[in-house]
């Protein structure tokens, strides 16, 4: 099986590299889930994962309960965003016309918003036709982003062609990928009012539906937010319109993942409070992918800093289950395991043992008892 969301720092990329280390287990145990790329690889009949973001694990945990809500709201979100983009493309003639008026100045910029307004009114009702009424809780406001995202794409298009002329097809597609952001905005806005208790109240399917189509929407599965705390990520982009999620929820929604959940504990909090419960024994197995030694190694707010990388380390040093550490090579990382464990490097080719205290000049690092 494969992860089911996008999470940055998955390792499913790495894989092979890790496959080789990993010795028999009894149950599979893993405090830094995120993505869960080797737990969803290895299926493991026995198994108790966890992640300090509380969005993720709802959301993991009503996959667990296969929720009928969430189930709808993720097809909703399939269905609306396949039919908008298909519509945009159908009707994306009057745009082309409304950017060539804009690009040889046969139109003012002041009517560029009217024109917009225009072509997405007379088409409001046809944008609505994929929506399940449950997912769309405020029509004005989602065409009013749609013709925001849209007017700002066609200018910044017309800036950009005449640096470097786009071609016909990519043309088009850029004017469609104006409504596909304004399509992610609405329900990027949506996203902070649950994070930040604004608005109305939503069930726990919608939130789950909803963290899950950013997590797969925005630009390169990131995580930033601004001074007020708000998520400003924005939408990946072009190559993102033809976005497909239908496979990733009949995976979700599966016999097999059904199966593979059901023996599953998922845990959310600190890792040292998760392990702690779990009552480790020597045939555990602990895959460890905590957050880099970086300047900027958080997600959703939290910082993960070095005196966390330290209480890991030490509690590392005294558990009976064996494991493997993957994480980023640093100086303070080679120093803080140097000694205690077995170390290799590796990079995008090979795995080898670090035999001098010197070599830290390759990108990751895997840490183990085995």
């Amino acid at each position: 099986m494969r992860p089911i969301i996008k999470w940055p720092g998955g390792k499913s990329r790495e894989l092979n590299r890790i496959l080789p280390y990993i010795p028999p287990f009894q149950r599979y145990i893993e405090p830094f889930f995120g993505g869960g790329a080797l737990f969803f690889h290895l299926c493991p009949a026995q198994a108790a994962v966890n992640d300090i973001s509380p969005a993720l694990i709802q959301f993991y945990r009503l996959i667990q309960a296969q929720d009928q809500e969430l189930y709808e709201l993720l097809l909703c979100y399939d269905r609306s965003f396949q039919h908008l983009t298909a519509l945009v493309r159908e009707e994306a003639g009057t745009l082309m016309e409304i950017f060539s008026w804009l690009y040889d100045g046969e139109m003012g910029g002041r009517q560029v918003g009217p024109a917009l307004e225009e072509w997405i009114g007379a088409r409001a009702d046809r944008l609505m036709e994929g929506f399940d009424q449950r997912l769309l809780v405020d029509r004005d406001r989602f065409l009013a982003q749609l013709l925001r995202m849209e007017e700002d794409k066609l200018r910044r298009t017309v800036s950009n062609h005449r640096k470097k002329p786009f071609s016909p097809k990519d043309l088009k597609e850029n004017l469609v990928t104006g409504l596909t952001s304004g399509y992610y905005m609405y329900f990027r806005d949506v996203f902070n009012d649950i994070a930040l208790g604004r608005g109305p109240q939503h069930t726990a399917g919608y939130q789950a539906a909803n963290f899950y189509f950013i997590r797969e929407s925005c630009y390169g599965s990131m995580f930033r937010y601004n001074a007020d705390g708000e998520f400003n990520i924005p939408y990946g982009g072009m190559t993102y319109n033809r976005k497909d999620m239908r496979a990733k929820i009949d995976s979700m929604f599966s016999q097999e993942m059904r199966a593979l959940l059901a023996n599953t504990q998922i845990g959310c909090g600190d890792f040292q409070q998760f392990l702690g419960g779990l009552q480790l024994n020597r045939g555990d197995f602990l895959f460890l992918d905590p957050p880099y030694d970086t300047d900027f190694s958080d997600y959703e707010g939290r910082d993960f800093t070095r005196a966390d990388q330290v209480r890991l380390a030490q509690f590392l040093q005294g558990t009976p289950a064996r494991f493997i550490l993957v994480i980023k090579n640093t100086q303070f990382i080679h120093d803080l395991y140097a000694g205690q464990f077995r170390i290799l490097n590796f990079d995008k080719r090979y795995a080898y043992n670090v035999r001098s205290r010197n070599r830290r000049d390759t990108e990751h690092l895997i840490i183990t008892n085995i």
